[in-house]
């Protein structure tokens, strides 16, 4: 058992961490990534929503 645990820890010892450029690149994509889902998410919402409409007037009126 113990030599799973210092075996596990030099393999931590080992780990290549990112630098300062990978994490501010990581980061502007993934305010890209949320950009363009709120975006898909509202148009597809109001595309739904205009049809929702529609088809409800069309049916009381």
């Amino acid at each position: 058992m113990m030599k799973f645990v210092y075996d596990s820890l030099e393999t931590v010892k080992k780990l290549k961490h990112p630098t300062k450029k990978d994490y501010i690149t990581l980061t502007i994509a993934i305010f890209w990534l949320v950009i363009v889902a709120w975006l898909y998410f509202v148009l597809t919402d109001s595309v739904f929503s205009s049809v929702y409409k529609l088809f409800y007037n069309s049916m009381v009126g």
